[in-house]
């Protein structure tokens, strides 16, 4: 397994830690580089530091409980994770989705592009 496939699991992993975890959020923010951009399945683009990390902060708070599975894949030195999840809102609400992620890498397997799209 290559180090950015690594990185996309690692990420998913710790998502499923960070609605409890300060250290597994801190975690999932450092796999950012600092010029990196996320966009959101909800249409949010967030492309600085400081805004990432309230992204994940605010997801993480709504999001009480979760759990990934996910399957990357490579093509033409794209990735893409294909993913489930389940999980349990801050309000008790239940929700399961389908969705995937795109990525881009710098030349130090940090994330500078995220784009999450629920299908």
């Amino acid at each position: 397994m290559d180090q950015k496939t690594e990185v996309i699991k690692r990420y998913f992993k710790l998502s499923d830690l960070a609605s409890s975890s300060d250290q597994a959020r801190h975690e999932i923010i450092a796999l950012f580089a600092s010029n990196a951009v996320v966009k959101g399945a909800n249409g949010v683009v967030v492309d600085n530091p400081t805004k990432i990390s309230a992204f994940f902060e605010h997801f993480f708070k709504d999001n009480q409980v979760l759990r990934h599975l996910c399957q990357v894949s490579i093509s033409d030195g794209n990735y893409q994770a294909e993913w489930a999840v389940a999980g349990r809102k801050s309000n008790g609400k239940l929700f399961a989705f389908h969705g995937f992620d795109t990525y881009q890498f710098d030349p130090k397997n940090k994330i500078i592009f995220l784009q999450v799209e629920i299908r």
